[in-house]
């Protein structure tokens, strides 16, 4: 007998719900009779595993199906068909789960720094053997697959790679150690696919028929070997999509990404646990696309479904982008704290720290010509926020991604961080980020070493923000008759052949229909407001755009260019109680804009409203 497919020496399989785990067995067999199993630990059988039938073998070939293989190990499984048998030493039932990404998920740490090995910590290595995890578990040299190594290395070769290497831990074999520490020993496995320097246009599903060649087919091919499903995935990518092309459509790709794998896994609620890119100190990567791709990274839990994101911008690095040994080990129990919620269950467990609210303090009596102050409030935050040294990591910045640097005292207490400023009352200009630029000092974390992520920019929380209008009757393109700015109020008609458009996402997105194309196109859109109002209307585009509310003239950005900003431009207005017509004008600018963000804010609420979120907002009532 010779299994080809569904056990392995040293795999760990996943458990289920019930505490078992269930294998698929198929190989060969020279044998026609019906299929036996023993599953033994230390020499002893499993009660109901001495001898039970399993399958059948014939016509050359064998399956079997063992259900119930409880959780632990390690377990010997022999396999008996008429005069034929086989013996698997070391199998293990646990949870299993998938490392993907690029380099910092691969690994770069000096092996100096290693973890020790653990017993009950396995791994998928590169060449899809099953064994003890030992750094460095991503050996690209080892993998049959192109996609990770060309030109195909001799067994010879791949020892003395090996031997020679100096380099390779990331967080896996951390993640593992503190997941069978919080498990109460339950074995983890851990399935290996990462590549350095990947991107998300190479991770692209679409590429699954291509096996070996693309990084999806790989991790599928990695997958059925396996032979079972997963606990979770630990992502750790994004550096390489920090750039003016991927990081517009950085979310709108994680967002198909993580479907594919979900229904590909067939596991609609895999847990997704991302780590947000820190920093980097290479002048090629412009830092307002990677700040893009941090804060969309952070956001992503809002547009994906029972995903988390862990920051990383203030572990220490080996190189000019790679984090290092010691700050794997940190990561590593960071993504278990989340695990153990998302998977185990765990809600003792908080999520990451993330932003409640920001709102400006009122000066003090004492001192009225004193600077002013922001309170930054933070939810999920256990114990007290603090930090190594002075804590930092805050910027106000212009639209231009620019800091002002004007915070000049940074103070923690509880989960609140106190920013004092010496700019005037009216900043408007400037919107709040923590995180800004390529490397910034940013060292704040909760007492259980979970860190404030990179976020922003973003304006005062304690705003009355109200829902992005995301529905609107699009028109065909249209030849020019005029820049925008000379036009009037542009009104529905059937000349402009209107179609409906819906977004899920808060960003009007014509990007497919505009690509390659120049000429005009005009938005309309209706909002009901249940009682008069009085409203900032808040824009930013990536394009020249112009707005209308009931065919007046509101905000003009005639030079917007990629990336598009949100609340870049505020106009105040007053509506009355009713329907109000939204007009929008934009030129494609040569097939290089993608679309824009409106929405509205109140200016007549209270801070106690705002806190409660009670007070009624425009609605968009277009069918």
């Amino acid at each position: 007998m010779h299994i080809t497919d569904g056990l392995a020496p040293g795999q760990v399989l996943q458990r289920r719900r019930n505490q078992t785990a269930t294998a698929l067995v198929g190989g060969t067999c020279s044998s026609t009779a019906p299929v036996y199993v023993r599953v033994a630990k230390s020499g002893r059988s499993l009660k109901g595993w001495a001898n039970r039938r399993v399958g059948q073998s014939a016509r050359g070939k064998f399956t079997a199906r063992l259900d119930g293989i409880p959780v632990g190990g390690p377990y010997t499984i022999a396999f008996s068909s008429g005069a034929s048998s086989l013996s698997i030493a070391r199998l293990y039932v646990g949870d299993v789960w998938l490392l993907g990404g690029q380099s910092n998920m691969q690994g770069c740490g000096s092996l100096s720094g290693a973890p020790a090995p653990h017993p009950l910590v396995h791994a998928m290595y590169m060449d899809r053997h099953w064994d003890v995890a030992r750094e460095p578990i991503h050996f690209l040299a080892e993998s049959p697959d192109n996609v990770h190594c060309l030109p195909r290395q001799t067994p010879a070769q791949i020892r003395n790679l090996r031997r020679k290497a100096t380099h390779g831990v990331g967080p896996g074999i951390h993640f593992g150690r503190e997941m069978v520490r919080r498990s109460g020993g339950v074995p983890q496995g851990l399935i290996c696919t990462a590549l350095g320097g990947s991107s998300m246009e190479q991770w692209d599903p679409a590429l699954k028929h291509q096996g070996g060649d693309s990084l999806y087919g790989s991790m599928m091919l990695r997958l059925r070997h396996s032979g079972q499903p997963i606990s979770g995935v630990l992502w750790y990518q994004g550096e390489s999509d920090a750039t003016e092309t991927a990081a517009p459509v950085f979310t709108k790709v994680m967002k198909r990404f993580v479907a594919a794998v979900r229904r590909d896994f067939k596991q609609p609620d895999l847990p997704f646990i991302m780590v947000q890119i820190g920093r980097v100190h290479y002048r090629e990567w412009p830092s307002i696309h990677w700040n893009s791709v941090q804060n969309q990274q952070y956001e992503l839990k809002k547009h994906i479904r029972n995903l988390e994101c862990v920051a990383s911008v203030d572990l220490p690095l080996d190189d000019s982008i790679h984090v290092g040994s010691e700050g794997h080990a940190r990561l590593g129990v960071r993504l278990a704290r989340l695990a153990d919620r998302m998977a185990y269950g765990n809600h003792r467990e908080l999520p990451a720290p993330e932003l409640a609210s920001v709102c400006r303090l009122k000066k003090s009596k004492a001192n009225p010509a004193s600077s002013y102050k922001l309170q930054v409030i933070f939810r999920n935050v256990v114990g007290d926020l603090r930090s190594q040294g002075l804590p930092g990591g805050f910027a106000l910045v212009n639209d231009k991604h620019e800091n002002s640097e004007c915070i000049y005292k940074t103070t923690v207490k509880g989960n609140q961080v106190i920013l004092e400023t010496h700019l005037p009352d009216n900043y408007g200009e400037y919107r709040l980020m923590h995180g800004h630029g390529r490397i910034p000092h940013a060292n704040i974390t909760d007492s259980r070493d979970m860190p404030i992520p990179v976020f922003g920019p973003i304006t005062e929380t304690s705003t009355a923000i109200c829902p992005f209008i995301t529905r609107w009757m699009v028109s065909e393109i249209q030849k020019p008759s005029q820049p925008i700015q000379y036009m009037r109020a542009p009104r529905p008609s059937k000349k402009l052949r209107l179609r409906m458009h819906s977004q899920n996402s808060n960003f009007v997105d014509m990007h497919e229909a505009w690509k390659g194309h120049a000429g005009h196109c005009f938005f309309f859109s209706k909002v009901k407001l249940d009682e008069n109002m009085k409203l900032n209307l808040r824009t930013g585009s990536d394009g020249p755009m112009r707005v209308w509310i009931d065919d007046k003239p509101m905000i003009q950005d005639l030079t917007a260019t990629n990336p598009s900003t949100m609340d870049k431009h505020i106009h105040p207005l007053d509506l009355k109680k009713g329907k109000h017509l939204i007009s929008v004008a934009f030129d494609l600018n040569e097939g290089r804009a993608w679309g824009f963000y409106l929405r509205f804010s109140r200016r007549d609420v209270s801070r106690a409203q705002i806190i409660k979120r009670y007070y009624a907002v425009p609605v968009c009532c277009l069918k």
